[in-house]
């Protein structure tokens, strides 16, 4: 739900610049997509197809490997509106039999499949190593993609496994992201993060890092330490994680879903706004269907379907519609 929320606050903003944000956007944030309502995108979409792989594998990554791929095939013949380059390519790779589908990119796909593999395999530490690599190298095969991704999981499992019951020490956070990879981007990048979290004001220092007068990219090391540090500084307000990422522009619902996952796990269910949840409109992918499938993570309920759902083709028929109505609004005034 963490993830699905974030996704769907900030997807009418994805794309926009801050200042345009600023202009358009009214907070506290209510859902944007349609009136009162919101839909969920990609990041959500894979979230679900992860978890469902996971629970079909049964701590085998060699089937939750063929379980995830399968349902990465099926979605694209959905048609999914927005899909990024690097997964489109990887998933036609699939479809042509290819063993090694991932392409090289270090986008930030991967990274919104992490936070599920983080909760459910929290108590594991080299289950969670393989379903992260497994995951992200179906898609990227950047070792920044797979450092972001691992990131995310990490800090995940952390939250969950109860090591983490409240706010970390900055030092005890920052440990656990230099030992995710040795790669100097990402070592850079934490020390950035470092940076910032130390600053008099933390997310302008981490829009200056990581994101700037367009917004935080889709590349993973960008996304990834933006939403590292917005949930971090912000932790336990799950309104007020989602909403600096809002402010920050670019790839607004992935950096959401991606801060939602923490921001989730660290406040619980009755920590994300009620209104936001119960705003949630979707088919198959439905609120309903989020809260089941939890049941199902937990083993609360072993009858909820893991199967795909081939309403996500019509469903995302009507959304490519209400994403190109929705556009059309942004050429509207104020500016």
């Amino acid at each position: 739900m963490g993830i699905a929320v974030g996704d769907a606050i900030g997807l009418p903003y994805e794309g926009m610049s801050p200042r345009r944000i600023h202009r358009l956007a009214k907070f506290p944030l209510q859902h944007g997509l349609l009136p009162g309502r919101g839909m969920v995108s990609d990041d959500t979409d894979h979230a679900i197809f992860v978890s469902q792989a996971l629970i079909a594998g049964k701590g085998d990554v060699n089937q939750f490997r063929r379980a995830l791929a399968w349902r990465l095939r099926f979605w694209l013949l959905c048609l999914p509106a927005g899909v990024g380059f690097a997964t489109l390519r990887s998933i036609m790779r699939l479809w042509l039999g290819l063993s090694n589908s991932g392409v090289y990119s270090a986008g930030n796909g991967p990274c919104m499949r992490s936070g599920m593999i983080g909760a459910i395999l929290a108590h594991d530490v080299q289950a969670r190593r393989v379903h992260v690599q497994a995951s992200t190298m179906m898609t990227h095969t950047d070792p920044k993609a797979f450092a972001g991704a691992m990131a995310i999981a990490e800090v995940v499992a952390r939250i969950v496994n109860g090591q983490w019951p409240g706010k970390p020490q900055l030092d005890e956070l920052i440990a656990v992201l230099t030992d995710i990879s040795p790669d100097a981007d990402w070592q850079l990048a934490v020390t950035r993060i470092n940076a910032a979290c130390k600053a008099p004001d933390s997310m302008l220092a981490a829009q200056q890092y990581f994101g700037g007068q367009h917004g935080v990219s889709g590349y993973a090391l960008h996304t990834v330490p933006f939403a590292l540090i917005a949930w971090y500084q912000h932790y336990g307000d799950y309104r007020a994680t989602i909403e600096a990422v809002v402010r920050a522009g670019g790839d607004t619902d992935t950096v959401a879903a991606i801060a939602g996952a923490m921001a989730g796990a660290s406040v619980g269910l009755p920590g994300i706004p009620a209104e936001w949840r119960s705003g949630l409109a979707d088919c198959p992918h439905s609120g309903s269907y989020l809260t089941a499938l939890g049941r199902r993570i937990c083993k609360h309920d072993e009858t909820v379907s893991l199967r795909f759902s081939f309403l996500l083709f019509p469903r995302n028929m009507l959304f490519l519609v209400i994403v190109l109505l929705h556009g059309l609004r942004r050429l509207l005034p104020p500016y």
